[in-house]
Formats: structure tokens, sequence, C-alpha cells
């Protein structure tokens, strides 16, 4: 291993701040895109076009981000330049990325049109071809920047904290803003703020505190090696149906509010605050306990309180155990906000401990094959879960005289983190600990 420096507190900052950026503006993407289309809450301009329609273009998105994940993941690993391996993609990423985020908000025709749908095809398709440009990279940084357990676990934390402040200042702030500026407002407000965010990590100097050594396979024996890791891949699957579940509550957060429980968009801030709120303050709990009794036993608790959490979402906006909907609803985003805690520190330090053992299988460093192979099926569900969400309210009902589509979504959530349940119970943590550099 080549001699290099440790990094210091504030270059934990900073690469942490990247986190936020792209965080802040996926979860504005992720949270209003899906209403502003198939709602336009713009004065004068009709729906522009019907929710499944949506769906499936979103799916198709994802899709084509999902295949962007491990060639991006390849380039980076294989590239040799003088920056380093992963800053020059984050580099030249960073502006258009945000670029098309902006661009999204402003289809060309104001009503439904065929001509609408071939835009967002297009422009999500980039979107998220930019997005993978700039995260993967990022991604494969911690354990390159980080080589101890401990220390990845810290700096997992310091990306969780600045992912918690921009997702916390997309889903709360864009409300007030939406209700400030207007939809379009919001929009510009916060691409600022997340490009900014998203250059900060700029000022570490890769070559100074990572390895940076090229590898060498090619990209579909990249792609099946890191497949072949056995704890990488049980990971994944508990992992993926976490985020699955979470993003179908995350999309339809907004009509949770304003459907099942009359509120505004503006109240929807008030329930993703809690959730986060909460998330921010048990961080130091997770980076104690998953030091302590181990990352498999921390990421467990999330997977089964979210199981247990899920299905209580089909009661939002009525009276619950004697209490009033509101207080339901404030007390069950809040609980959300334990396990969201663990998910947003635990499995960035998983990846990087599973990634450890591709010395074992290919003689290489490959951390952004790991995280791209990850975003690869991550993507996949989460596209899929805006098809199941679409599905749900197309053909159950997504109005106040017809609910259940809506009320759904909760239940069918969880039983896909069942399934992650299941799975994850097999994790081979002693195994993994054992290949750790």
């Amino acid at each position: 291993m080549n001699q290099v420096k440790q990094l210091p507190l504030w270059g934990k900052i900073i690469y942490g701040a990247g986190s936020g950026g792209f965080s802040l503006i996926d979860r504005v993407l992720i949270t209003w895109l899906f209403y502003y289309y198939i709602t336009s809450p713009l004065e004068g301009v009709e729906a522009l076009m019907p929710p499944f329609a949506f769906g499936i273009i979103m799916f198709l998105g994802r899709a084509i981000d999902a295949v962007a994940d491990p060639v991006i993941a390849r380039w980076s690993d294989n590239h040799q330049g003088k920056m380093g391996r992963r800053l020059p993609f984050m580099l030249f990423s960073g502006v258009a990325y945000a670029a098309v985020f902006i661009a999204l908000f402003y289809p060309p025709i104001a009503e439904n049109s065929p001509l609408n749908s071939v835009f967002l095809a297009v422009m999500l398709g980039l979107y998220f071809t930019l997005f993978t440009a700039y995260v993967g990279p990022y991604l494969a940084l911690l354990p390159e920047l980080a080589r101890t357990a401990r220390d990845r676990v810290d700096l997992a934390t310091f990306r969780a904290v600045f992912m918690l402040l921009g997702v916390g200042i997309a889903l709360i702030g864009s409300g007030i803003l939406i209700g400030m500026f207007g939809f379009h407002g919001m929009v510009w407000i916060l691409a600022a703020l997340g490009l900014i965010l998203l250059y900060l990590p700029m000022l570490i100097k890769e070559k100074d505190y990572a390895e940076a050594k090229p590898a060498t396979l090619g990209l579909l024996e990249a792609v099946k090696t890191t497949f072949r890791n056995r704890p990488f891949v049980i990971y994944l699957i508990g992992n993926v149906t976490f985020w699955l579940g979470f993003n179908i509550i995350t999309l339809n957060l907004p009509l949770y509010v304003t459907i099942l429980m009359g509120g505004t968009e503006d109240d929807t801030s008030i329930y993703f605050g809690l959730a986060f709120v909460v998330a921010l303050i048990f961080f130091p709990v997770v980076n104690i306990l998953s030091k302590k009794i181990g990352l498999k036993a921390v990421m467990m608790f999330a997977l089964v309180a979210f199981l247990v959490l899920l299905p209580l979402f089909y009661f939002l906006g009525q009276p619950v155990f004697s209490l009033t909907p509101e207080v339901f609803g404030y007390i069950l985003m809040g609980l959300a906000g334990l396990p969201l805690a663990v998910i947003f520190i635990v499995p960035d330090a998983i990846v990087a401990e599973v990634s450890d053992l591709e010395i074992k299988l290919s003689g290489q460093r490959r951390e952004a094959m790991y995280f791209g192979a990850q975003g690869f099926i991550l993507k996949l569900a989460m596209g899929l879960s805006t098809v199941i969400t679409s599905a749900l309210l197309q053909f159950f009902g997504s109005t106040a005289a017809e609910p259940l589509g809506i009320q759904l979504t909760g239940p069918v959530s969880a039983v896909f983190i069942l399934v992650g349940v299941i799975v994850f119970t097999r994790y081979p943590e002693k195994e993994v600990r054992a290949y750790r550099r």
C-alpha cells in the first residue's frame, strides 16, 4: 500500500458536503416532480400526464441510470489522471446535473401532450446519468479516504449528516419555498444551494489521501466478479428493499398530507421534518452502536422497524388508538426517523467492508464498481417503486373520495421489506471482518 496521509477533520466535513448537494437536488426531484406532472400545481395549467404514464417513464429513466452505473464505475476504477480516479468525474458532471434538474420543471407544453412525455423521458435519462457520473465516484472515495473500520463509520456518519441536511432542506424547505416563491422559484434556489455543496469536495487532493492505482478488469468481468462477492449480494438485497419501501412513502407523502389528512402542501414539511430531526438526533447513537455491536445488528434493527411501521401508513387520516389523525401522523413519522438514522450511515460502511473482499477475488481495488453495482440494482428498484405507486393510484384511487390506492402503499411496501429481513439474516459479518484490511 502506498503511504498516504490521513484525512483530517476538515476533509471529512467537506467530503460529507458533497452528499448534501446531490441529496438535496435528488430528493426535491423525487418528492415533487411526480406531484408536479400529475397535478400541475401551477395556476392555469392542467395535469401534464396520467400517473401511470409518469411511472413508466420514470422506470425507463431509472433503467438508463442503472446501465450507466457499472459503465461509469468501471471507467472511474480504471481511470488514470493527475487529479486521481474520482474527482475528474465529479468536477465535470456537477453543473450539468443541476442544469438538467432545473430544466425538468420546464416542460415544453403546459397541458397533457405526448411532447411532454418525450421531453420527460429524454431529460430523466440525462438527469440520472449525470447523477451517476457524480455520485458513483464520490461514494468510491469513502473506502479510499477511510482505511479502517472505525474511520469508515465516522466518515459515513459525516456523509449521513450532510445527506440528512440536504434531504431535510429539500423536504422541509421546498414546501416553504413553494409558498414564498412558487414552484420554479423553489427549484432555482435549491439547485443553486445544491451546486455549491457539490463542489466543496473538490478542495480535497485525492492523491494525497487515497490510493489511486487504476484497476484493469474489463466491464463484464468487473461486474461478474463483483456479484460473486456473496456478502455483498446479501447486503444488497436488504438495502434495496429498504429504499424501495422508503421511496414509495416519500413519493406519496404529499398525497398522505393533502388527501388523506386534508392538509396543505406546506404541511408536508412538518411531517418530513419530524422524521429527519429524529434521525439526526440518533446519528451519534448509531455511530457508537455500529462500533460496539457491529453493523449487521444495527442494520437488522432498521429493517425490522420499517417492516413494523410501514403497514401503519394505511391508517393515516383516521383516528387510531384514540389519537387524532394529526397526532398519529406525527408519531408515525417521528418513529420512522429511527430506522432512517441507520440507513443513512450503516450501508456505506458495509459496502466499504465488503469491497475489501475484492482483494481475494481479483487482487484489485475496485470500490466504484461495488457502489456502481449497488446503484444498478437500487435504481431499478427505485424505478419499480414509482411504477408500483402509480399503478396503485391509477387502479385503486388517488382522491379523497377514493383513497384506497394511497392507503395501500404502506402495506405493499412492507412485503418487500419482509424479503429483505429474511435474506439479511444470512449476512456473514464475521467472514467479512476476517478479510478487513
